[in-house]
């Protein structure tokens, strides 16, 4: 991304602001070219999202299928830091919207990254998988990056999870997945490289190793196109779905002050010096 002061662009004979996506004057609105009322009615929130991040419309079946990854996404109860952050932020009576606002703000890096960087993971595989000549050279590829990662101390992202070893959401997001690439709408190019990881990684450590939603929803996301660097903004409006919920059954409930843990003394343990006073 360049780096470039606004007043330098403006001297040069840019605009203020420029922007590809919407052109608001009065009475019309475009979005990409297209006028807002031919698209209000004709094209759903999927579509809707592709075009404004992309540019172009989907089909309907790969909107559906991107439909249902943000669907699998929405909750995953208390459980998920973002969801435990909106209710907590609910129990200090700040406003709806500010809970709401709490739990986004804690998707990043950590919560709600693993996308992304499998989403990176997949493309570049692709790509040098491409460049080092088809097909024949997948194997040789994964076993390198896995190797890479496995030097530099990285986990592989997009697999294991810490409480599923059979997640409900992979399985039918694989089948619809599938459904697609039978169909010839997707490729299923991504996919095979997401499970190519997975055979690997299950072959290194000797037992079964799983594909997370993390995995599928960033092979998913490649097979569209989306780009990686938009992956966690795209799952803040997935699991945006959830925060609100939480957050307004939370807020509905009138309890105030509900901590990160229960008053207990084995939940938090104190490790500074021990008792001391100040010398007179």
């Amino acid at each position: 991304m360049k780096q470039r002061s606004a007043l330098d662009m403006y001297a040069d004979g840019g605009a203020w602001w420029e922007t590809s996506i919407s052109d608001v004057r009065k009475n019309e609105i475009l979005i990409r070219g297209y006028p807002i009322e031919e698209l209000i009615g004709n094209v759903s929130y999927t579509q809707m999202l592709y075009l404004l991040l992309c540019g172009e419309i989907l089909s309907e079946k790969k909107a559906k299928l991107w439909e249902s990854v943000l669907v699998a996404g929405a909750d995953h109860g208390p459980r998920a830091p973002s969801i435990a952050a909106a209710r907590m932020a609910a129990t200090c009576g700040i406003s709806f919207n500010s809970c709401v606002a709490t739990g986004i703000n804690v998707l990043g890096d950590v919560h709600g990254g693993a996308v992304e960087k499998a989403m990176a993971l997949f493309y570049e595989t692709n790509e040098q998988i491409e460049i080092r000549g088809g097909e024949g050279a997948m194997a040789d590829v994964i076993g390198e990056r896995f190797e890479q990662f496995r030097r530099e101390g990285r986990k592989l992202p997009g697999f294991g999870h810490q409480l599923h070893d059979d997640d409900p959401r992979v399985r039918r997001l694989y089948a619809l997945a599938g459904e697609l690439v039978e169909e010839g709408e997707i490729s299923g190019r991504y996919l095979a490289i997401a499970e190519a990881y997975r055979s690997h990684l299950e072959k290194t450590k000797g037992k079964r190793m799983t594909m997370n939603i993390d995995g599928v929803a960033a092979a998913i996301q490649c097979e569209l196109g989306v780009p990686a660097a938009a992956a966690k903004g795209v799952f803040a409006l997935s699991r945006g779905m959830g925060i609100v919920a939480h957050a307004f059954e939370e807020w509905q409930n009138g309890v105030l002050i509900k901590g990160p843990c229960p008053n207990r003394d084995d939940l938090v343990r104190y490790t500074g010096p021990a008792k001391r006073h100040l010398e007179k």
